[in-house]
Order: C-alpha cells, then structure tokens, then sequence
C-alpha cells in the first residue's frame, strides 16, 4: 500500500493523540490478554494509557452527546475494578469485579458504537459492527444470570461462578471482552487517524471529514 494511505488526515493534534493512545493501549490490552501472569504495574499503565485515549476520543466525539460521556463513565468504572483486581481483593469478591469490569467494558464499546450510528457512512458501519460485538456478550452476562445452561453455552458460567464467590472458576470470558475492546480501539484509532472522527458540533453532523 502507498505511504500516503497510512498518513494522518486527522484535523486535531487531539485527534492524532487519540490515535496513537489508543494503538499503544489496544496493542498492551490484547498482548496482556494472552497471559495470566498478575504484572500489575503493566496492567495498570495500559489501563492509564486506555483511559487517557478514551478520554481523547469522547472529546473529539463530541463531550456534549450523552452517548460519548456514557460510554467514558462506563470505562471509568471498568477502569477502576481492574485497577482492583490488579492492586489485589480477597479471592471471595475478586469474581464480582471481573464481572463489574467486563461489563462496563462492553457497555462503554456499546454506548461508543451507537454514538457511531449518528455519524457518516464509515462510522455508521464500524459501529454496527460494534454494537453486535459488545451486545452478544453482554447478553450472555444477562442470559447466564437467568439459565445456568444457557450460561455455560455462552461461556460466562465460569465468571458468573467467580462472581458468586468460586476462586476456581474459570475467568476465560473476560479475556474475550478484553480482546473485543482492543479490536475496537484499534478501528476507532484508524478512524481517528484517517480524520473521519471530528467533533460533530464544531464541523456539523453532515460535514464530511477528509478521507
């Protein structure tokens, strides 16, 4: 591919930020995914690095839009019941925030993916994409609290189990969650980085960014 396709086209130096923070903390997230080793001052960093690309993101979306502040007060929460867990809670309720962290975590890409449904046609398909990733799982959070099997076929019986105070369960379901959100910021950085990310209020909702 030409040089010139991977070339910012962002109109914010906010923008180009974003882009690059949330590279570096989609890449950190799916590299972590993949170990059960604590290294709590790595996790920490990437969820540091996480939050101050969403922070970025949410005000190049636009602040004001209920649906950008929702999805930056759920990765909040999300953020912070990691930062437990990785700080260390006592093995009876260190389920419940799993399930707290990987729940806030699907609900911040779902609120983030609708806010794309109300953009331009590129971002119109990367948040229909979104919303059924994030919708699935979190359906199955809601459907294993209600039928057990159905939990199981889901694969969040294991932490429904941990929530419920099992040490031994599996967790598994969270490093899907955690590489559901890495997928997803590494697009929403590409669609930063390209510039179809503007604030709608500042460049209007019909305006067409470059790229």
């Amino acid at each position: 591919m030409p040089p010139a396709f991977f070339a910012s086209r962002a109109t914010t130096l906010n923008a180009r930020v974003a882009a690059v923070a949330f590279a570096i903390g989609a890449f950190m997230t799916l590299v972590l995914s993949h170990t059960a080793v604590p290294l709590a001052p790595l996790r920490m960093l990437t969820l540091a690095v996480a939050a101050f690309a969403a922070w970025a993101f949410t005000d190049e979306m636009g602040v004001r839009k209920p649906l950008n502040r929702a999805g930056l007060i759920f990765f909040a929460i999300a953020a912070f019941a990691k930062i437990q867990v990785a700080l260390g809670v006592d093995a009876a309720v260190r389920g419940r925030y799993l399930l707290a962290y990987a729940g806030f975590l699907l609900l911040a890409v779902l609120c983030w993916s609708l806010a794309f449904l109300h953009r331009q046609r590129e971002l119109k398909v990367a948040g229909a994409v979104g919303l059924l990733v994030a919708a699935a799982p979190l359906a199955a959070i809601v459907v294993g609290h209600l039928a057990v099997g159905l939990g199981v076929a889901f694969g969040v019986s294991g932490l429904l189990a941990a929530a419920q105070g099992d040490a031994a369960a599996d967790t598994g379901f969270v490093t899907i969650v955690e590489r559901i959100f890495g997928l997803w910021a590494y697009v929403a950085a590409w669609l930063l980085w390209r510039g179809h990310i503007v604030d709608a209020p500042r460049y209007g909702l019909n305006a067409k960014p470059a790229g």
